[in-house]
């Protein structure tokens, strides 16, 4: 996160120092001045995110120099820049010549020629590139942590279709063992079932003798009387 924070500090130093370049030069054309107000837009983006790092770590002081910034160094420039327009729609190019040099005390920007215009923007074009650079090297790194996400449930989903295959072949050999338990018992009915049946058979022909005896013995009686 630190490292975060120093890149964004970075880029807003870079961004206000281009700024004060170009508004303590002479040259003030209007690609200058949007150049400017770009440069500021990106500036204040910087500041805000520093701001919000520094609310994520808890840090004040940080916190409070974040704001600092853009009340104090980028409205400032801000509003120099709105009235450099203004007075260029007015023709009042010289106006508040020595509120700008109040503004700019102290700072010392290279000369300036014709060329400077297009030099900055291929600085700014360059800028851009680098900045898109990092752009892709980011998606690259997101795209590849969700590479490696959409790995690990891959894994976690093979791992989970094992277990669905061992647990199905529980299944199968507990459903096995209970077609030989089916298959013993039914064969214990039907042994049973022989059992009772010879049983019934058995008593029938004891009956059946029972009274074959009786009958012959009741026809001796008969004959010896």
């Amino acid at each position: 996160m630190n490292d975060d924070y120093s890149v964004y500090r970075q880029e807003y130093d870079q961004s206000l120092s281009k700024v004060r370049s170009f508004l303590s030069s002479n040259t003030r054309s209007a690609t200058t001045l949007r150049e400017c107000e770009r440069l500021l837009a990106e500036a204040r983006r910087c500041a805000n995110s520093m701001e919000q790092i520094a609310a994520e770590s808890g840090d004040a002081f940080k916190i409070n120099e974040s704001k600092r910034r853009v009340d104090q160094e980028i409205m400032p420039l801000l509003q120099e820049v709105d009235r450099t327009i203004q007075e260029r729609e007015n023709g009042g190019f010289q106006q508040h010549h020595q509120q700008r040099m109040e503004l700019f005390d102290g700072y010392r920007a290279p000369a300036l020629d014709q060329d400077d215009d297009m030099e900055m923007l291929i600085r700014n074009s360059e800028d851009l590139m680098r900045e898109s650079q990092a752009l892709c090297a980011e998606s690259e790194q997101t795209g590849a942590e969700t590479l490696n996400l959409m790995g690990r449930q891959r894994e976690q989903l093979q791992n989970a279709s094992s277990h669905l295959v061992g647990a199905q072949a529980y299944f199968m050999e507990a459903k096995d063992i209970l077609q030989t338990m089916t298959r013993k018992a039914l064969k214990n009915k039907r042994f049973l079932q022989g059992i009772i049946a010879l049983l019934f058979i058995a008593n029938i022909t004891v009956f059946v003798a029972i009274l074959k005896k009786k009958s012959k013995k009741g026809r001796h009686d008969d004959d010896g009387v």
